[in-house]
């Protein structure tokens, strides 16, 4: 709290902008889930690529991006799953990308991005997919 204008006491806290992106990691039955929420443009794709590289240092076969609460995503947003695409491949591990929303999976599909990327609805959808399927 401070004096602000004309002496009267004002709390700060209600008036600093929410950040524009949030990026949590989780562990689900031994793979890295990262979480993002907010926009991934020019400001905030190095937030996410750093998730992205210590998700890929940890000990498990994939990763998964849940974008599902991502409201902007633009050519930077591209360029960033593009690279952790290929990081990915160079560390012989997958990624797994939740994308269920138009605003995020739209720009994937014209750019023909979705073609190369595991695009799934949801977390339990893209965990399912690395599990082996048993041989008969």
């Amino acid at each position: 709290m401070r004096f602000g204008h004309r002496g009267v006491l004002v709390n700060e806290e209600e008036f600093q902008e929410p950040p524009l992106l949030t990026a949590h990691a989780t562990e689900v039955a031994g793979v890295v889930v990262i979480a993002v929420e907010g926009e991934i443009d020019v400001d905030t794709a190095d937030e996410v690529l750093d998730a992205v590289r210590l998700g890929f240092a940890t000990a498990g076969p994939a990763l998964v991006a849940d974008l599902t609460l991502v409201s902007f995503f633009g050519s930077t947003g591209i360029s960033t799953l593009i690279t952790a695409h290929e990081m990915a491949e160079q560390r012989g591990k997958k990624l797994h990308v939740v994308a269920p929303q138009r605003t995020v999976r739209r720009p994937l599909q014209v750019t023909g991005v979705a073609d190369v990327l595991a695009l799934y609805d949801s977390v339990d959808e893209a965990l399912s997919a690395l599990k082996p399927v048993p041989s008969e």
